[in-house]
């Protein structure tokens, strides 16, 4: 009887350290998970629905939806399109630019009509979001030190070989990385987005590459972090509705 209540304790203290290991790296797997950034998935889509463009880590992928086939991205710099994970796509108002950037620090402008590489600019840090001017005549793209950025595309020619074009810095939100860029519908103002729940409207100036020094206004409303911005015209509102969403789990709506 002693013998078979020893046993029972053996393999009860053996069952307890093996939890007590598979606790323990359960533990340590959770701390090193929560130094690993994700990238999520991101998704844009044509102005008149021509194709949709997909970025899932380093891979961007694009859809003609009017032939139903896949597209071909040309990159005369050879390799993959991005060789880290991509943060940030966006489509231009008028559907002829694309651009794409995110953590290998390369903002990389395609023609949507023969999806080329057109333009390659090199950052000083990390991008974190992107946008292109109404009239497709500036990129604007976020660095993880909360820095918008401005090149100037005249000129670029689909004929010519791709340009390295060195950007200016337009504005800046103090050490907060920036989440979101977008343009007006009109085209009058760049709002940029924060983690510190921030939304600031900037005067896009005609010489943006002398900088934007006039804020609009801020908008407060989150109490967390905002993660998306994006503008919807209505019947009602042609200048925009300026939606937003974050951390805290609201959207908010904001007349333009």
């Amino acid at each position: 009887m002693e013998g078979a209540q020893m046993e029972d304790f053996r393999i009860e203290e053996c069952e307890n350290d093996n939890n007590t290991h598979e606790d323990s790296q359960m533990e340590e797997s959770e701390q090193n998970n929560k130094h690993v950034e994700v990238a999520p998935a991101l998704i844009s889509v044509h102005p008149t629905r021509n194709s949709v463009a997909v970025a899932v880590g380093s891979d961007l992928r694009v859809f003609n939806l009017l032939e139903d086939c896949a597209v071909i991205l040309v990159d005369e710099a050879g390799g993959a399109s991005h060789n880290d994970s991509i943060r940030g796509i966006k489509y231009g108002a008028n559907g002829k630019l694309f651009v794409s950037a995110g953590d290998d620090k390369l903002v990389k402008v395609w023609s949507t009509e023969s999806w080329r590489c057109i333009a390659t600019v090199c950052s000083e840090k990390r991008v974190s979001a992107v946008a292109i001017s109404n009239d497709g005549l500036h990129v604007c793209f976020a660095d993880k030190f909360g820095v918008v950025w401005v090149v100037d595309l005249p000129g670029v020619d689909e004929t010519q070989a791709p340009l390295n074009k060195k950007a200016v810095p337009l504005l800046a939100h103090y050490c907060s990385i920036i989440t979101s860029l977008e343009f007006s519908p009109d085209g009058h103002f760049i709002v940029s987005a924060d983690r510190d729940f921030k939304i600031r409207v900037t005067v896009f100036p005609k010489k943006p590459l002398d900088g934007a020094h006039e804020v609009q206004s801020f908008c407060l409303g989150h109490t967390e972090f905002v993660s998306c911005l994006a503008f919807i015209c209505t019947p009602d509102s042609p200048q925009g509705i300026l939606v937003s969403g974050g951390g805290d789990s609201t959207v908010s709506i904001k007349n333009a």
